[in-house]
């Protein structure tokens, strides 16, 4: 009991000393959770983007030629056709799954309701390509592609406008200029659309339109892991366009490549960096807490070194001396360290429920919502306990080392 005493009451008598002191510790540690909170939950919403689509996708899209090259001009498009195909699915290792892209616009109707409609012709593996939802029904499949019938998929907005909201479109026919198309499926509308897309097999677009032409090659690939990789692939595939198509193999405007991969591993190198920022900001804060301990503690001992000098002169021992004010700096930082620790993990908790629902009540496809990994918090928080009981120590101990005569002297 006299133990315990002793230290609430040097704690009581230094009231100011010890609120300020632990309220550097608690703003330290608050701080930290604070800012590992946010920029967790940034990144974990760049990887929620990536995952619902496949990383190891690239696609080409068609461009036109801002370079003259043997005998061509420039401004000539460049589209694709089978010879691209053919290259693709025979003399690239990488390439794994494929779904050429074309398409016509027009006009849906179904009974006296009518919408614009845009009709991609693609193959089956276009849905896991590039992560169609589907809501109802079935996306187009292999059998689809074989026997080349009028089969379609709808997206949700074309659903409600011609069949009305909830209403099953399956089974039934639209009319897409003056043809009609089986309704198979409905899928949700792509992030980049705003509604009134479909989908047919890609051998149904070529015999009812007679296309050759095709403005976007979708395909995974295997075996790149690296940006390094990613960029030589790429480097390749624009050569090799350069020679089917004849167009200067330097022209980045004749085709457009994107790699899925590639931006996802030059955005997580953004993100691993600003993670170490937080990290190194929050350590900052938590080392400036620490210090604010360790000078407390060095004063604290320094007024107290007479009265260490009378209680060694009485047969104190020590240890027993050292242990009263290296418990006393635990105390401070334990209690202060966990009320920063609790402030912060509540913040983040309340802030993540406000702005998630606000971004769902905005429809926001990237959900920004703060989240702290418990066991980060409770290390960086007894980080901070062992450095401030390392921070009474050693004052502590030197002062002890004083011999009783010198200490009761000392000013």
């Amino acid at each position: 009991m006299d133990f315990w005493q002793e230290i609430f009451m040097a704690l009581r008598r230094n009231k100011s000393r010890t609120i300020l002191t632990g309220f550097a510790i608690s703003w330290g540690i608050f701080i930290l959770i604070v800012l590992l909170a946010a920029g967790n939950g940034i990144i974990n919403a760049v990887g929620e983007e990536f995952s619902d689509q496949s990383r190891n996708v690239y696609t080409i899209y068609w461009g036109e030629t801002s370079k003259p090259f043997k005998g061509h001009g420039t401004n000539r498009a460049i589209y694709f056709n089978d010879k691209d195909i053919r290259f693709l699915e025979t003399e690239s290792k990488h390439v794994d799954q494929l779904s050429p892209s074309s398409y016509f616009s027009g006009t849906a109707s179904f009974n006296d309701k009518s919408n614009s409609i845009f009709v991609n012709g693609v193959r089956p593996v276009y849905k896991e390509i590039n992560n169609v939802k589907m809501l109802e029904g079935r996306f187009i499949n292999a059998q689809d592609e074989k026997s080349g019938e009028k089969f379609i998929v709808i997206d949700k907005t074309l659903r409600d406008k011609l069949f009305g909201e909830g209403v099953s479109p399956l089974g039934k026919f639209v009319i897409v200029n003056n043809m009609a198309f089986n309704v198979v499926g409905v899928c949700d509308a792509e992030r980049h659309s705003d509604g009134g897309d479909s989908y047919i097999p890609f051998s149904t677009l070529k015999s009812i339109r007679r296309i050759s032409r095709y403005w976007k090659l979708s395909f995974t690939v295997k075996g790149l892991e690296t940006k390094e990789d990613n960029e030589a692939f790429t480097h390749y595939l624009r050569t090799q366009l350069a020679r089917l198509h004849e167009f200067d193999p330097d022209d980045t405007s004749a085709v457009y490549i994107r790699s899925m991969q590639e931006e996802y591993l030059q955005t997580m190198k953004i993100f691993n960096t600003f993670e170490l920022f937080i990290w190194i900001i929050g350590f900052a804060m938590l080392i400036s807490g620490i210090v604010g301990v360790s000078n407390i503690m060095r004063i604290t001992v320094k007024e107290r070194t007479n009265e260490i000098g009378i209680r060694k002169a009485l047969g104190a021992k020590s240890r027993s001396i050292l242990a009263s004010i290296v418990t006393e700096s635990l105390i401070i930082t334990t209690v202060f360290g966990y009320i920063g620790m609790w402030l912060g993990m509540m913040v983040a908790e309340v802030s993540g429920k406000i702005l998630g629902d606000i971004q769902a009540g905005e429809g926001l496809s990237m959900n920004i919502v703060p989240s702290i990994d418990i066991r980060i918090v409770l290390m960086a928080t007894a980080l901070l306990v062992v450095c401030g009981v390392l921070a009474g120590f050693f004052p502590a101990r030197n002062a002890v080392k004083i011999k009783p005569i010198e200490a009761m002297n000392y000013r």
